[in-house]
């Protein structure tokens, strides 16, 4: 039960940093619950699709950078 509410609470708070179909952004989350199946699979669909787990920092750098640069070209 605990870990549904806190799920609860992630969820919420991913979506409150997409507001529209314009808008993008990235969400880090740093916490290694997240590179088990189990937790991924309490997050929504719509973010499971572009979900990627990253195995230290600076693949994770790597990763927003490409992010912004593609939305940059847009």
């Amino acid at each position: 039960m605990l870990a549904n509410m806190c799920s609860k609470a992630v969820n919420q708070s991913i979506g409150r940093a997409i507001r529209h179909a314009n808008d993008y952004a990235t969400i880090i989350l740093l916490d290694q619950r997240y590179s088990r199946p189990s937790q991924i699979q309490l997050l929504p669909n719509w973010i499971l699709k572009r979900f990627k787990t990253c195995d230290n920092f600076g693949e994770v750098i790597g990763a927003v950078g490409k992010f912004f640069a593609a939305k940059k070209s847009l």
